[in-house]
């Protein structure tokens, strides 16, 4: 289980991050002109965030060749304190006191499933 968890981790960081990645690169590509995919594909924000959330994907089926999708799935919650701390941090998004409280409440939500 704790090699469970150590990856669980490392997917959660790796998505976390690709989704911020991405994000920052759709940003640019929604503000230029000319054509959108070609924008799109030639982003390296985008092309690193895309292979992020490929890295994750891979990781997270190695996951579930060992372990059940009803433990691995619920762990990966931690992307979402991830993408909100790296939001704020790398992209200026406002996370609101609220936003954080929500995010409470899922990963609490996660702690009581995982307990049962």
């Amino acid at each position: 289980m704790t090699t469970t968890l150590l990856w669980v981790g490392v997917a959660s960081l790796v998505g976390g991050i690709g989704h911020v990645i991405l994000a920052k690169g759709m940003k640019v590509v929604g503000a230029a002109a000319g054509s959108p995919l070609a924008r799109t594909l030639s982003n390296p924000w985008v092309i690193l965030g895309v292979a992020l959330q490929a890295a994750f994907f891979f990781i997270y089926m190695a996951l579930l060749s060992r372990e059940d999708v009803s433990k691995v799935l619920p762990l990966t919650t931690l992307n979402y304190i991830i993408v909100a701390v790296l939001a704020q941090l790398l992209l200026a998004e406002p996370v609101t006191a609220l936003r954080w409280t929500g995010i409470g409440f899922i990963v609490l939500g996660v702690l009581l499933v995982g307990r049962t």
